[in-house]
């Protein structure tokens, strides 16, 4: 890509449309002041060298492995490469949401849940709508959060006239490239049957680790195998963080930007000959706005209410945060009112 996409503001980007995606493509040109960027799709990884698919080859004396994971909304965006091309995908999820007069959010996880309210803090209650989930509470967690999280979260979330079934196997048919279903049709839970004219899969995540050998990886959860110091295992010049490494931790964007620290670190002792740093994973963390002005915070313990969701991520959803740390603060322009 000849962007950096800001997942962070995704989901209000898919409500707000071109008033608000053109702030969540951030160009790459002003990133590095020594090296190159190099656009390309990975083949695989080898032994000191990445294979393109277009049979290039780039050899390394580090790697960090950092290629994250992607929600199932956000599945077809896998092969696009534009700035255009990812700013009318989600433009017209926009278009959709707005002509939707009741839509299903299927799945319990932060994607639907902030992605509610989103359309809550910019419609109201002027669509009714509904989340499920199979699990026995929104933003499932294993540990769970503190109770206190959970019960702001529900408060809001019956405030805001969200309709929450939870418990519920719910059947559609998302193909990888439809994850949004247009038109009227009848979802069966338990035993009612609901008529929405959308219906929006907010369900699990896809871990992008298929480039990577089959050595480095968990056979259980395809994640890369990393010792404490996030080195893959046996791999001593070879770093993997965020998503995709089996640290036991929440998966989340913050987690991920501190073990790029760690990670950046231990490059330099490598390099120095000096003694590597361990990373101490996170205890269970989440940050889930509801809008720019609702949500909770879940640290280990305790939670916090609207006011630090929308303090920590709902007011900003840290846009400009990513394009001050691209260097492009003077080129973002603002929303569109």
């Amino acid at each position: 890509r000849d962007v950096m996409v800001h997942k962070f503001g995704a989901l209000r980007g898919m409500v707000y449309g071109d008033k608000f995606t053109h702030r969540l493509v951030v160009p790459q040109d002003k990133l590095l002041k020594h090296g190159k960027i190099v656009h390309g799709d990975i083949k695989s990884v080898e032994p000191g060298k990445v294979l393109l698919k277009d049979g290039s080859e780039l050899e390394f004396d580090y790697l960090v492995c950092a290629t994250g994971s992607r929600s199932k909304l956000a599945d077809p965006l896998a092969d696009v490469s534009t700035r255009d091309g990812i700013m009318a995908y989600w433009n017209n999820i926009a278009k959709e949401i707005e002509k939707a007069k009741s839509i299903m959010l299927v799945g319990g996880g932060p994607v639907s849940v902030e992605l509610i309210g989103e359309i809550a803090d910019k419609y109201g209650h002027e669509k009714q709508i509904y989340l499920a989930t199979n699990k026995d509470k929104v933003l499932y967690n294993d540990p769970p959060f503190a109770a206190g999280f959970y019960k702001k979260i529900d408060k809001q979330l019956k405030k805001l006239g969200v309709n929450v079934f939870t418990s519920e196997e719910v059947q559609m048919p998302f193909e990888k490239d439809n994850p949004v279903l247009v038109g009227e049709r009848n979802v069966t839970l338990g035993r009612k049957d609901i008529t929405v004219d959308l219906v929006i899969n907010g369900t699990g995540s896809i871990i992008n680790t298929y480039m990577y050998p089959e050595a480095w990886k968990d056979g259980e959860s395809a994640r890369i195998k990393v010792l404490p110091t996030l080195q893959v295992e046996g791999v001593d010049n070879v770093f993997a963080i965020g998503d995709i490494n089996n640290v036991r931790e929440t998966k989340i964007g913050y987690t991920a930007m501190l073990q790029a620290g760690v990670a950046a670190k231990n490059i330099i002792a490598l390099e120095k000959k000096k003694k590597l740093k361990k990373y101490k994973a996170s205890k269970p963390v989440m940050f889930v706005p509801l809008g720019r002005k609702g949500g909770a915070v879940a640290m280990p313990g305790f939670s916090l209410g609207p006011f630090f969701a929308s303090m920590l991520k709902g007011k900003t959803v840290f846009v400009e945060m990513s394009w001050n740390n691209m260097n492009q603060k003077k080129t973002l322009k603002p929303e569109i009112k």
